[in-house]
């Protein structure tokens, strides 16, 4: 009795034993960590109207439960059946419907925001859709991967290419339709692969929704088609037309639904079950280019070419003819999607797919040239392929930079700096080359704020816009506010310092000529000859001299002067701004040289309307450092608290996803190969 109740002491003063930490699984590990990958980089917002035009019809179906677009909507939309009647997008309603619950969370954690930044903190909310749907085609891709036969390794490494190395990474950070549009189709032919019958019912959904995205998702079926042929004839054991036709009524089944609620929207909306907000489906009046214009970009370009937007595609590549009993199907399905693509849209006008990062049509392309990597990858575990390895490991890492580039500078900052042709087909005006080059300055505008360099001239508040060439980066002539500041920064204290400004007061009659002057430090300028170039009191020069004892290290002229407001005052002028004067010449000179003319303006207050908004974020006057939600989030003048919190909240959430998806990815990628656990299911 007593060694029993020894026992039975010790067993209850025992510790109590520790739970294993929760690990995910794999598929659901990559999941989480591309998409918090995707979320920490991510812009924050839409790039094209095309995206503000699909995020307006989910704001209109979250507001008012209709799909219509607010009378003012100026982008792009379509006119309905009534041409009196509302407007509507010109993309499929699957996009919108996808982003509904997005804008749901953004629009009430905007509420919390002043008017001026509840559309930047509703658009940071809804880019987290983009950001899931590709990492949820990198985690299916891998699934997809690992069911050919190879090794869990091998599926978490295509999948990690995917989502990180390809031009999939870039448009994670978008809401353009092709991401979505991707993993629809991953998922229909990944389920054609699987050997039971009813995941086909999954094929065919996913193949409808799909064109309601995208009407053009229609160009990819025949080649599903073919694929779904030869997976079933692979599957089967003595293949029948009776089994054949089964599947088939199965993908019928799961499409026909979702086909029926598409046509009666587009009748509804447009009047017939083939017409969309682009009109009918004849893509023949878009074929206006000779199509070795079209061939030759999307593959041998220097601001277009797929593979050197993706070199990550090589591996892809180089692959196809490996493995051919275990991925033959597959790299013959790659080569069908990307011929099939190539040939359809190098005659279409627009075969660039501009205002992105890449070529954007081709994105569909990409998971599927990336499955036949797994057998060079394969190949590649071999012990004697070390030289090999180091190329490839080259190769990607090559791939991943290149889609780092995006976050350097907006899209569309670029666009408006350089014209088509030279962003196309000229190699230094590439974007490649050109984001890299616009960091540089817009960094070194920043800089100069922080550390100013002497023999400097830096307009530092009270500008607006250059109206110079910005393609050659001129600083004038540009308009000036109440209060326009230059910080000047004399080469030498020694020598005196000559001023000389040409402005122009342009503003309507009747109203009075503007009363300007000019202060130094705060204080009145004292010596400044003005000269009436005109004699109408219009054009101005001014000139001053600063003897050495006034210098200093840090000189602050300020212009001011009173302003006119030309929407206001005027009848044919929209712009609602209160200027002050036009600078025409800005020259400041020691000892015959001249001081640099350099600027470093703040970023201004987010535009209240959605098309302001739009702009902000990527009109070359306001200076952004980088294309990445913090940055936004920093420089649009949001209240401490609100910026605390919003900044806290997504960010602890990306990290959270992170760090869970890379506790369940490590012990994967690090087991040897070869062990029964990583074995193919």
């Amino acid at each position: 009795i007593c060694s029993t109740a020894l026992k039975t002491k010790q067993t209850f003063m025992r510790a109590p034993p520790t739970l294993p930490a929760w690990r995910p699984q794999p598929w659901l590990a990559l999941l989480l960590f591309l998409f918090g990958c995707s979320m920490l980089l991510s812009s924050g917002h839409p790039y094209s109207s095309d995206e503000e035009t699909m995020l307006a019809v989910a704001e209109s179906l979250w507001q008012r439960g209709s799909f219509a677009l607010e009378p003012d909507f100026l982008m792009n939309y379509a006119v309905g059946a009534d041409p009196e009647g509302p407007r509507y997008s010109r993309y499929g309603p699957g996009q919108s419907l996808l982003l509904l619950p997005f804008v749901a969370l953004g629009s009430t954690l905007a509420q919390f925001a002043p008017d001026y930044a509840a559309g930047l903190v509703m658009r940071l909310w809804v880019m987290l859709l983009p950001a899931l749907l590709t990492a949820a085609t990198g985690a299916l891709l891998a699934a997809w991967v690992q069911s050919l036969g190879y090794s869990l390794r091998i599926a978490l490494a295509v999948g990690l290419i995917y989502g990180l190395s390809s031009l999939a990474f870039p448009f994670s950070r978008t809401l353009f339709a092709e991401p979505t549009v991707t993993l629809l189709l991953v998922l229909c032919c990944y389920a054609l692969h699987r050997p039971e019958s009813r995941w086909w019912v999954v094929a065919g959904a996913a193949a409808a929704v799909a064109i309601s995205v995208k009407a053009q998702t229609l160009l990819a079926l025949p080649v599903v088609a073919l694929y779904a042929l030869a997976v079933s004839w692979q599957n089967l054991s003595g293949p029948t037309w009776r089994v054949l036709l089964g599947r088939a009524l199965l993908g019928t089944l799961g499409a026909l639904p979702i086909l029926l609620l598409y046509g009666l929207y587009n009748t509804l909306l447009f009047g017939h079950p083939l017409r969309t907000g682009y009109g009918g489906l004849d893509p023949g009046e878009h074929m206006n280019i000779a199509w070795q214009e079209g061939l030759f970009g999307l593959t041998l370009s220097s601001g277009k070419s797929l593979l050197l937007y993706a070199p990550c595609l090589l591996l892809g590549l180089a692959g196809l003819l490996m493995r051919r009993r275990q991925q033959g199907r597959e790299s013959l399905l790659a080569v069908m999607m990307l011929v099939v693509h190539l040939a359809f849209y190098a005659r279409i006008d627009f075969w660039h797919g501009d205002g992105s990062w890449g070529p954007r049509y081709m994105l569909v392309v990409v998971p599927f040239l990336l499955l036949p990597a797994a057998g060079l990858l394969d190949w590649l575990t071999h012990p004697r392929q070390w030289l090999y390895r180091r190329l490839a490991t080259f190769v990607l890492l090559l791939s991943f930079c290149i889609q780092l580039l995006p976050i350097l500078a907006n899209l569309n900052t670029y666009l408006q700096l350089a014209d088509q042709y030279s962003r196309h087909f000229v190699p230094a005006a590439s974007p490649l080359v050109g984001h890299w080059r616009l960091f540089q300055q817009r960094l070194d505008s920043w800089m100069l704020r922080l550390s100013p360099t002497p023999g400097t001239a830096l307009l530092r508040r009270g500008f607006a816009y250059s109206e110079g060439d910005r393609g050659r980066g001129e600083l004038l002539p540009r308009w000036s506010y109440a209060d326009a500041e230059i910080y000047l920064y004399p080469a030498r204290l020694d020598q005196p310092l000559n001023g000389l400004l040409r402005v122009n007061d342009h503003r309507p009659w009747p109203l009075e000529r503007a009363n300007f002057t000019l202060l130094l430090d705060g204080q009145p300028l004292e010596g400044v000859e003005r000269l009436d170039r005109d004699g109408r009191q219009i054009s101005w020069e001014l000139r001053f001299q600063l003897p050495p004892e006034r210098l200093s290290r840090e000189l602050r002229l300020t212009m001011r002067s009173d302003t006119w407001n030309p929407a206001r005052d005027t009848t044919d002028n929209p712009r609602n701004e209160d200027l002050a004067l036009q600078v025409e010449t800005l020259s400041f000179a020691q000892d015959g040289v001249t001081l640099e003319l350099r600027e470093s303006l703040p970023v201004p207050q987010p535009g209240r309307d959605r098309r302001s908004l739009w702009l902000w974020y990527y009109d070359p006057p306001n200076r952004h450092l980088l294309d990445h939600w913090l940055w936004f989030l920093i420089v649009a003048h949001l209240p401490r608290s609100l910026l605390i919190t919003q900044v806290g909240f997504y960010g602890i959430l990306g990290l959270t996803t992170l760090w869970l998806g890379w506790r369940g990815l490590g012990p994967s990628l690090r087991r040897r190969p070869g062990t029964t656990t990583e074995t193919a299911s």
